[in-house]
C-alpha cells in the first residue's frame, strides 16, 4: 500500500514542479487563474515567489513520498510535512502581500 501512495504523492510532486518552474522561468501569471493583472503592484515578482513556493511544495512532497515507498511515515513524518506545508504555505501568503 505504501507504493501505491507514493506514487500518487510523485504525480503530486511532478505537477507541482512543473508548474513552479513554469511560473519561475515565465515571470508572469497570465495563465493563472482568479489573477487580476490590474491589482497587482509586480506581477513578475509575484509570479517569480509563487513558482518558488510550488518547488518547495514539490520537493517537501518528494521527501514524503520517498518515506511512503519505504513504509518509514510515522506520526512524526506526518506532522513534520504538516508543519513544513504550513509553514511554506504561510510565508508565502506574508510574502506575496506587498505584490498585489
Amino acid at each position: 500500500m505504501g507504493l501505491l501512495v507514493a506514487v500518487a504523492y510523485a504525480a503530486i510532486a511532478v505537477g507541482l514542479l512543473a508548474a513552479g518552474r513554469a511560473l519561475f522561468v515565465a515571470e508572469s501569471m497570465d495563465g493563472v487563474p482568479l489573477y487580476d493583472p490590474a491589482e497587482a503592484e509586480d506581477p513578475d515578482a509575484l509570479a517569480r515567489v509563487l513558482g518558488v513556493s510550488l518547488v518547495a511544495f514539490a520537493v517537501a512532497t518528494f521527501a514524503f513520498a520517498a518515506f511512503e515507498a519505504s513504509d518509514g511515515t510515522t506520526t512524526i513524518v506526518v506532522a513534520g510535512y504538516t508543519t513544513l506545508v504550513l509553514t511554506i504555505a504561510l510565508l508565502t501568503a506574508a510574502r506575496t502581500r506587498k505584490y498585489e
